[in-house]
């Protein structure tokens, strides 16, 4: 436990990067090693670990999707914090725009590990009711997992982080059975998230792997250039979608022809889909009309991850993916789990027609 609080302690900080060996090592020298366990708990599709801020029992959200660990704007308003503005900070995400804010704490608690005197971003909501106790206070976010290979087991509520020397052509794979792989590009300060090439239609679709997002949704943009628009024969109402963004947005269930990651294929699957990302422009000086900021396409969201056994190999910029069982997309919302349940059976879906294959 001593070796993973002093590396979360340099994650945390962000004081050097995970040191990897050189490119290019052979099987035999090849070192994978598992550095954390990490206990999660599901809440619906929200993979939470325990930790503290400041003494204060805190729940933070892992998250994929989001490019930095930070902290709520509601969550530290409450629990006292100082906030400092940094003047013309903005992130974007589902929901628009959020200001951009800075803290400091005494001591951050993840699991058994604790960092001291950490400044950390403060942004977005929790949407979290005003008198509410602080629950979930923030998100661990891919400046920390990046730094790690992260194998996610969301069925057994286990979450493990591996450090790996001179794997780059070794099956990484922890566990047994069938299993596809997917190359993404790498995760670094200018390419933020994880982004596996996708097939809907047999159309090449850029999917971010956001266990951050509750449902894995599909652009309205991208949807209507696939034919199938909120107007199309049989689309149907998904609710509404939010994020880090203060705007609520209209979501549709429409069924397509077939979804692909690897060698996984789902027949005629129903899919969520939305303009998301409709309020994440920006204007910039000497013109009217505003720019999309993200270039995403699809939210591969905790729905797709419960369905899956994964494997984050962020040392050789590939997923590892098994199949473990049940619908892979969410069309309806799953019902409130019994306290110890295990949630992955109680999630209410509508069926798909065929279950992905194994590799």
């Amino acid at each position: 436990m001593g070796f993973w609080v002093g590396r979360l302690a340099i994650a945390l900080g962000l004081v050097v990067p995970m040191l990897l060996a050189t490119p290019g090592g052979a099987e035999t020298k090849c070192q994978f090693a598992k550095v954390a366990n990490l206990p999660i708990k599901m809440e619906g599709n929200q993979p939470l670990v325990e930790g503290s801020v400041n003494g204060h029992p805190v729940q933070f959200l892992i998250d994929t999707g989001s490019f930095a660990t930070l902290l709520f704007s509601d969550a530290a308003e409450k629990l006292g914090l100082h906030l400092t503005a940094i003047q013309g900070a903005t992130v974007f995400g589902v929901g628009g725009e959020s200001q951009v804010m800075m803290t400091s704490l005494d001591t951050l608690t993840l699991d058994q590990a604790s960092v001291h005197n950490l400044r950390l971003m403060v942004t977005g909501t929790h949407k979290s009711k005003k008198d509410d106790p602080v629950k979930i206070a923030g998100v661990i976010g891919e400046d920390i997992l990046r730094r790690f290979d992260v194998e996610m087991d969301f069925a057994h509520e286990q979450i493990f982080l591996y450090e790996a020397r001179d794997c780059d052509d070794v099956d990484l794979l922890p566990w047994t059975g069938a299993y596809t792989v997917v190359d993404f590009p790498p995760v670094s300060t200018t390419h933020t998230h994880i982004s596996p090439q996708i097939l809907i239609n047999g159309e090449t679709v850029r999917g971010d792997l956001d266990s951050g997002a509750y449902y894995s949704t599909l652009t309205k943009e991208k949807a209507a250039s696939l034919g199938i628009t909120p107007e199309s024969p049989g689309v149907t109402s998904g609710g509404s979608a939010w994020g880090i963004g203060a705007r609520q947005e209209a979501v549709w269930v429409g069924k397509f022809d077939s979804f692909t990651i690897g060698d996984e294929t789902i027949r005629h699957p129903k899919l969520r889909f939305g303009d998301i990302f409709k309020h994440a422009t920006v204007t910039w000086t000497g013109s009217r009309l505003p720019s999309q900021v993200l270039e995403t396409q699809m939210l591969l969201g905790a729905d797709f991850l419960r369905a899956h056994h994964v494997l984050i190999a962020h040392s050789q910029n590939k997923l590892y993916l098994s199949y473990i069982g049940g619908p892979v997309f969410q069309t309806a919302p799953p019902p409130q789990a019994p306290t110890g349940a295990d949630t992955k059976d109680g999630v209410a879906t509508a069926p798909q027609s065929d279950q992905p294959p194994g590799r």
